[in-house]
């Protein structure tokens, strides 16, 4: 297989199928993030004081920006980074008419300086990327030192020992973790070191 065919396998396997993008983009996901996944998020900053209000907050892996709809509405960020591998994805987010810097980026490669963001926000994102570490490795570089980062995973695709493991080697401490639906996912929050 020439260069050229492994780098489109790899761009396709991170593209949502069609009935994946149309399972991420209805009510019932909507009303999971808003409910759930967020509020989890939401709780753990405030158990563990983190305040993100007039912050920088990046959205990696923003789909079709609801999530980036929550953290604006929430937090009322500085700056709010959103982006997403898939140009649809993209697409639907910047109708939000949220004042955001919307982009098509791929987390193994994002476009930012070092040390930009006070807090990264993934909600169930790396799971869809073959080269995850890569992708922490990158997040944990556009961290500010002491940013957070605020990550919800399924148990697919790594395992959760795997996935501790490398959030420690890119430089991450765990602050604390809620695992929730049956300890099928879990949610963390994470300060850079």
């Amino acid at each position: 297989m020439s260069n050229e065919q492994q780098s489109t396998a790899v761009d396709n396997s991170m593209r949502l199928g069609k009935f994946e993008f149309m399972a991420m983009n209805n009510f019932f996901r909507r009303w999971l993030h808003k409910h759930i996944e967020f509020k989890i998020f939401y709780k753990l900053l405030l158990k563990h004081r983190v305040d993100l209000r007039g912050k920088i907050i990046m959205d990696a892996g923003c789909g079709s920006g609801y999530s980036t709809q929550l953290l604006v509405q929430t937090y009322e960020p500085e700056k709010i980074i959103a982006f997403d591998y898939m140009p649809e994805q993209i697409a639907l987010a910047k109708k939000r008419g949220l004042n955001a810097d919307f982009s098509v980026g791929d987390m193994t490669n994002i476009k930012l300086k070092d040390g930009v963001c006070d807090a990264v926000f993934i909600f169930g994102v790396l799971h869809h990327i073959p080269a995850w570490a890569k992708a922490l490795c990158e997040v944990a570089r556009t961290l500010k030192p002491g940013g957070h980062l605020l990550l919800e995973e399924p148990h697919f695709g790594f395992s959760w020992q795997e996935l501790e493991a490398e959030l420690r080697i890119v430089g991450f401490r765990i602050v604390d973790q809620k695992h929730f639906s049956f300890g099928y996912f879990r949610s963390y929050l994470c300060r850079k070191i």
